[in-house]
């Protein structure tokens, strides 16, 4: 075959640099050219926090141009079942991220990214895996959830190593890489240590103890933030009162057919409460700020 000259090898390349792959990728897209193929796909395999990944970006010759359209990946679980996912290059996931995103297929991980819309205004946001749902095309669904202030979320809580503001804007950078941190309560002999992370699709973070197991939140807020949050709760719940009662009408008397009637309405209250996240029973340990 004749060997092929692209006139955007540079930007082709770039993409390729960004999205993680290393100098053996590049070359094997040069030898594609001059071998004259319109589809290159080169193998990769790595070590990635001790845990094997394989690569294969695609990059696909039209019309004297090159497109790279993003790349499959395989990830190794301990059991020596394997999972795939092809990540398309719009989403611009590295294959950090990836390894991030497949590493927990029972409680995915998110990753948080960065994107312009059309009119170039920068927005963010989290990407995260749906392991119970595959697409047409046989890919899990990658679910996005929108952004939150993790900053501002993390001064409801009384850890030592967010004294600062910017301890949290640390903590809150490695817990958008998708990774969980170790943390320290203040004035607590239960938990010694706490293990975080970001959970977006609540506008939170799990919290874990060193055996992976789920604990309530309330027990490591400042007493400013559950006093804050007990008054938001009674004022939810003097609402409800009112509500209820404006429907009840001015008798406190109900018939049969009324009591039928409003009992769909408290399953539908209690039902519309978020469920907490259940983790792992071996949850991988973060770092250490």
């Amino acid at each position: 075959m004749e060997p092929i000259q692209i006139e955007n090898l540079d930007a082709v390349t770039k993409r390729v640099f960004n999205a993680g792959f290393n100098t053996s990728v590049v070359g094997a897209i040069s030898e594609g050219l001059a071998a004259g193929q319109t589809e290159i796909r080169p193998f990769v395999s790595e070590v990635i926090e001790n845990r094997r990944m394989d690569f294969e970006p695609e990059i696909i010759i039209k019309e004297n141009k090159g497109y790279y359209n993003g790349f499959k990946a395989t990830f190794y679980n301990e059991d020596g079942s394997t999972v795939n996912q092809w990540f398309k290059a719009a989403d611009r996931i590295t294959i950090n991220e990836a390894f991030i995103l497949m590493m927990d297929q029972q409680h995915p991980r998110a990753v948080h990214k960065t994107y312009y819309n059309d009119t170039g205004e920068k927005y963010g946001q989290w990407i995260q895996l749906d392991f119970s749902q595959k697409t047409e095309s046989g890919n899990y669904l990658l679910k996005r959830h929108g952004d939150f202030d993790q900053v501002a979320k993390l001064g409801d809580y009384d850890f030592l190593e967010l004294d600062n503001e910017k301890q949290k804007i640390t903590a809150a950078t490695y817990m958008a890489e998708g990774r969980e941190i170790e943390l320290t309560p203040a004035n607590q002999e239960t938990y010694p240590k706490v293990y975080v992370r970001a959970n977006p699709e609540r506008n939170t973070f799990t919290f874990m103890d060193g055996n992976g197991t789920l604990l309530y939140h309330d027990q490591f807020r400042t007493p400013a933030a559950r006093e804050r949050i007990q008054q938001e709760k009674n004022n939810r719940q003097s609402n409800v009162s009112f509500v209820r009662k404006s429907k009840e009408g001015p008798s406190s008397e109900k018939t049969d057919d009324v009591k039928k009637k409003s009992e769909p309405e408290r399953e539908q209250l209690k039902s519309s409460k978020k469920p907490r996240q259940v983790l792992e029973a071996e949850a991988k340990k973060g770092k250490t700020l």
